[in-house]
């Protein structure tokens, strides 16, 4: 059970920290329900007051306090006292993790959840999009750039680029995440393989409305009631679905050729064993091979048709050992970018915690930021630890959902759709 506060050493004493005076009796200054200390001034009148101790309410709190490891070097002798009964914020597993790491954390916090708004919003014009095909007009090229360029501005900027795992409710079919997803995925490994600001937008476009195309049959190719023909209907359609999508889009004004050339070559793979055309090699353009890989990872995740995927980490294996389908060097890319432990992989730590990857680096894949569980932190308020800061914690392992126990599954709440948006901070 999470707790709403919990004792601290006046030691520990901060700016940020909202505690509260429990003495009976004591005759002080300070609101009884508590207050935040603002400055090192309210601190210096909260230590004059000679108690040993006070309590911290974790929930109103911008940071946590100080570490007793810190104040065990500065004194030269471990400190006990009540707190030492109970699993605090400030308890063995968090007490070496470094201030900066605690610091940042509420701004870290805050960036998520305006990166989570910035993602509906995008998923709004997605379907917009998608939607408008069926009509083609300039409207549908404007919808979908309004996805797509701020997010190769993210990817060009000179900021650290985050790819984010998002837990957003379901709100549409599963196809619209599916299409932002490739066309993240998409756009990430068309800047790391050298692509320049114009051909990542077209790329991102055509990641877009890569599968336009699909269940499009015409109604006149069933025939009453034979389910045995409507299945092959479909899986016929199924193989045209490239095409029927690159005509589609042929008829919206000014959309770009290489745009369409990737939604007609998505499904092409390097060894000729793709389809419609059955291309091989650089026959295929660069936009379907980055496509196709950003594609086929997605799918991995997420499963087709209902199939239960893979967790982030079990895809990355299958995407390596398939790699024979598919652009050598935009598999390398890939998985050197997102890294052997993708955003939305469950993970164990070096100390023993266990959490979730929340994003990817683009500098350094290997030190991803790990949403970290522990039971009395408030879950709005879970810790994300950064590993590029946090050098000597490693991750040592991916697990299951079904490894973890339940509440710890509950508080790390990995969506059952595996999604990505892609976000930014300034260098630091």
């Amino acid at each position: 059970m999470h707790i709403d506060e919990y004792p601290i050493l006046v030691e520990q004493l901060c700016p940020g920290l909202f505690i509260r005076i429990d003495e009976p009796g004591l005759a002080h200054p300070f609101p009884a329900k508590g207050f935040k200390l603002k400055n090192e001034a309210d601190v210096a009148k909260v230590i004059a007051l000679g108690l040993a101790h006070v309590l911290c309410l974790p929930d109103k709190s911008d940071r946590l306090p100080i570490s007793l490891e810190e104040i065990d070097g500065m004194s030269g002798k471990p400190q006990k006292g009540p707190w030492t009964a109970a699993r605090t914020p400030v308890s063995a597993e968090l007490s070496s993790l470094k201030r900066e790491t605690i610091e940042r954390n509420k701004e870290r916090l805050e960036r998520f959840a305006n990166c989570e708004r910035r993602y509906a919003k995008a998923m709004d014009k997605v379907v917009e999009a998608i939607k408008r095909v069926s009509s083609p007009s300039a409207e549908v090229l404007e919808a979908a750039g309004e996805v797509v360029g701020p997010m190769a501005n993210v990817f060009l900027s000179d900021l650290d680029v985050l790819i984010n795992v998002m837990t957003a409710k379901m709100r549409e079919e599963a196809k619209h995440y599916h299409a932002l997803n490739v066309a993240v995925l998409s756009m990430m490994l068309a800047k790391e393989m050298g692509v320049d600001k114009k051909d990542i937008e077209e790329i991102g476009l055509g990641a877009l409305f890569h599968d336009v195309g699909k269940g499009r049959v015409p109604i006149q190719r069933f025939t009453k009631g034979n389910m045995l023909t409507m299945n092959k209907v479909l899986k016929e359609y199924y193989m045209e679905h490239p095409r029927i999508g690159s005509k589609m889009l042929a008829a919206v004004p000014a959309f770009p050729p290489a745009s369409q050339a990737l939604v007609l070559q998505h499904h092409e793979l390097i060894d000729g064993s793709g389809f419609p055309a059955h291309l091989t090699g650089s026959a295929i353009s660069l936009g379907a091979r980055i496509a196709t890989v950003a594609d086929a990872y997605d799918r991995f995740c997420n499963g087709k048709d209902g199939e239960e995927g893979l967790t982030p980490h079990e895809a990355m294996k299958a995407l390596y050992r398939h790699r024979a389908l598919y652009d050598p060097k935009a598999v390398t890319s890939f998985i050197r970018k997102l890294g052997v432990y993708p955003p939305g992989t469950l993970v164990t730590l070096s100390n023993g915690m266990q959490g979730m990857v929340v994003s990817a680096n683009m500098r350094d894949s290997m030190r991803p930021g790990i949403k970290i569980y522990h039971p009395d932190i408030p879950k709005r308020e879970a810790l994300i630890i950064d590993l590029g800061i946090e050098t000597e914690l490693t991750v040592t392992k991916a697990v299951k959902p079904a490894d973890l126990a339940p509440d710890v599954l509950h508080y790390l709440n990995p969506g059952r759709q595996v999604s990505y948006y892609v976000d930014a901070a300034p260098r630091t």
